[in-house]
Protein backbone atom coordinates (compact mmCIF):
# COMPACT_ATOMS: atom_id res chain seq x y z
CA UNK A 1 0.00 0.00 0.00
CA UNK A 2 1.54 3.45 -1.37
CA UNK A 3 0.56 5.21 1.95
CA UNK A 4 3.44 3.10 4.16
CA UNK A 5 5.80 5.89 2.01
CA UNK A 6 4.33 9.08 3.21
CA UNK A 7 5.46 10.99 5.73
CA UNK A 8 3.36 14.20 6.52
CA UNK A 9 0.45 14.48 4.33
CA UNK A 10 -2.19 13.14 2.53
CA UNK A 11 -2.74 13.83 -0.89
CA UNK A 12 -0.01 15.04 -2.71
CA UNK A 13 1.25 15.79 -6.43
CA UNK A 14 1.73 13.22 -8.73
CA UNK A 15 4.92 10.56 -8.55
CA UNK A 16 6.97 10.53 -11.13
CA UNK A 17 7.33 7.14 -13.18
CA UNK A 18 9.75 5.77 -15.67
CA UNK A 19 8.24 7.20 -19.31
CA UNK A 20 6.93 10.42 -18.00
CA UNK A 21 7.94 13.65 -19.41
CA UNK A 22 9.50 16.29 -18.97
CA UNK A 23 8.65 20.27 -19.79
CA UNK A 24 11.75 19.99 -22.45
CA UNK A 25 10.60 17.36 -24.09
CA UNK A 26 12.63 14.51 -22.49
CA UNK A 27 11.40 11.31 -20.89
CA UNK A 28 12.65 9.88 -17.56
CA UNK A 29 14.94 7.06 -18.74
CA UNK A 30 15.94 5.79 -15.25
CA UNK A 31 13.69 4.77 -12.55
CA UNK A 32 15.62 2.82 -9.87
CA UNK A 33 13.00 2.48 -7.37
CA UNK A 34 11.16 -0.80 -6.50
CA UNK A 35 8.48 1.38 -5.53
CA UNK A 36 6.15 0.45 -8.07
CA UNK A 37 3.36 2.34 -8.98
CA UNK A 38 0.47 1.40 -11.03
CA UNK A 39 2.86 -1.03 -12.85
CA UNK A 40 5.55 1.34 -13.62
CA UNK A 41 8.61 2.19 -11.21
CA UNK A 42 8.82 4.73 -9.49
CA UNK A 43 11.63 7.88 -9.74
CA UNK A 44 14.11 8.97 -7.61
CA UNK A 45 16.26 12.00 -6.92
CA UNK A 46 19.30 10.49 -9.06
CA UNK A 47 17.47 8.73 -11.33
CA UNK A 48 18.17 10.07 -14.93
CA UNK A 49 16.03 11.87 -17.80
CA UNK A 50 16.47 11.94 -21.12
CA UNK A 51 16.42 15.55 -22.55
CA UNK A 52 16.64 16.42 -26.36
CA UNK A 53 17.63 20.11 -26.06
CA UNK A 54 20.83 20.17 -27.27
CA UNK A 55 23.74 19.90 -24.69
CA UNK A 56 21.44 18.72 -22.06
CA UNK A 57 21.29 15.06 -22.93
CA UNK A 58 20.82 12.61 -20.17
CA UNK A 59 21.01 14.53 -16.44
CA UNK A 60 19.57 13.47 -12.71
CA UNK A 61 16.37 14.52 -11.20
CA UNK A 62 17.43 17.07 -8.53
CA UNK A 63 14.53 17.19 -6.91
CA UNK A 64 12.08 15.41 -4.71
CA UNK A 65 9.16 15.78 -2.82
CA UNK A 66 9.61 16.53 0.77
CA UNK A 67 6.69 14.49 2.10
CA UNK A 68 7.90 10.97 0.73
CA UNK A 69 10.42 9.29 0.09
CA UNK A 70 11.97 5.39 -0.29
CA UNK A 71 15.30 3.86 1.13
CA UNK A 72 16.38 7.29 1.98
CA UNK A 73 15.91 9.14 -1.34
CA UNK A 74 12.93 11.55 -1.80
CA UNK A 75 10.47 10.60 -4.39
CA UNK A 76 10.46 12.75 -7.81
CA UNK A 77 6.51 14.35 -8.08
CA UNK A 78 4.93 16.63 -10.74
CA UNK A 79 7.18 19.74 -11.24
CA UNK A 80 9.93 18.63 -9.48
CA UNK A 81 13.63 19.96 -11.20
CA UNK A 82 16.35 18.29 -12.95
CA UNK A 83 19.70 19.10 -13.73
CA UNK A 84 18.99 20.99 -17.51
CA UNK A 85 16.25 22.66 -15.86
CA UNK A 86 13.15 21.44 -17.36
CA UNK A 87 10.18 20.44 -14.78
CA UNK A 88 8.86 16.40 -14.62
CA UNK A 89 5.18 15.90 -15.63
CA UNK A 90 3.33 13.13 -13.91
CA UNK A 91 1.03 10.85 -15.37
CA UNK A 92 -0.54 10.25 -12.24
CA UNK A 93 -2.41 13.57 -11.34
CA UNK A 94 -2.44 12.98 -7.36
CA UNK A 95 -1.46 10.23 -4.79
CA UNK A 96 -2.92 10.08 -2.08
CA UNK A 97 -3.70 8.07 1.29
CA UNK A 98 -6.90 7.40 3.53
Amino acid sequence: MISKFFKKVKTMKGIIRLGDSTTHGGVVVQASSDMVIEGKPAALVGDLVSCPIPGHGTNPIIEGSQYMSFKGRDVAVDGCKTACGCALISSMPTVGSD
